[in-house]
């Protein structure tokens, strides 16, 4: 699906209704569900990377004849719970991706050194982070990119190349933005919602080992407590089941 494409048939569909009102006479709630439909397939859009509604994403491989999975952190790095993602990540011998907000990379520089020197992979994740950051306009998402991209790039010597948007909510806005920055956009298929307060952390698990398949990309978080059970027991059922455990960057080279 392409917005852009979306919207040229919208505009066509409803110069079409207003034309055939004139002559046969529709009722106006026609146009009203019409835009209305419109605005829900806008939401949907805006929330739904896998559909490529705004921009192009990468959420998996594919491919059922891939053995691959790719586990994604967003949000860190954290103080007490990155260390102890990256010591279980060493353990089992496998290789992840950690999407870095700015302000947090900034606060604990040590960390983000120790993931690249631990051999993973480093995104972009916004320099902010902020609840209402998807209404941003163009230019203050080019700033929030750059701004995490000069973070990262004075603690590591370069700049990242994969950019994941937070809530995973894409825009027009963003659309431009990442025109402009000429990141790569990582999505995911399988969110685990490993933050929710209410969720007990076998109920995570099981929901996470039930919708694993071939290709995946998981949504994970490096900045709460559950996270060190909820890896393990990820970690001991992937490889139980013969899976590889690569980072998002492999995936894209299989792809």
């Amino acid at each position: 699906m392409n917005f852009k494409r979306t919207l040229i048939l919208f505009i066509v569909l409803f110069i079409a209704l207003s034309l055939c009102s004139l002559f046969m006479q529709f009722p106006v709630w026609v146009f009203y569900v019409l835009i209305a439909l419109f605005l829900l397939l806008l939401i949907v859009g805006s929330f739904s990377m896998s559909h490529n509604f705004f921009l192009k994403s990468f959420t998996n491989l594919n491919s059922y004849q891939s053995d691959a999975i790719a586990l994604t952190f967003d949000d860190g790095p954290h103080p007490l719970y990155t260390p102890k993602v990256l010591a279980l990540l060493k353990k089992y011998k496998v290789k992840a991706t950690f999407f870095c907000i700015g302000k947090n990379a900034e606060k604990y520089p040590e960390l983000v050194q120790q993931i690249v020197d631990a051999g993973h992979t480093i995104g972009n994740h916004s320099y902010s982070h902020k609840p209402y950051i998807g209404f941003k306009g163009t230019k203050c998402w080019i700033e929030e990119l750059e701004k995490n991209d000069a973070v990262l790039e004075a603690i590591l010597g370069k700049k990242p190349a994969l950019f994941r948007p937070p809530y995973g909510v894409t825009t027009p806005h963003l659309a431009k933005a990442i025109e402009f920055t000429k990141h790569t956009v990582i999505g995911w298929s399988l969110r685990t919602y490993d933050t929710s307060p209410i969720r007990h952390k076998d109920a995570m698990l099981k929901s996470i080992q039930r919708n694993i398949e071939p290709g995946a990309v998981i949504l994970l978080h490096d900045t709460h407590k559950n996270i060190p059970y909820i890896l393990e027991h990820t970690l001991i059922y992937l490889q139980h089941h013969g899976y590889r455990t690569v980072s998002v960057n492999e995936l894209i080279d299989e792809k």
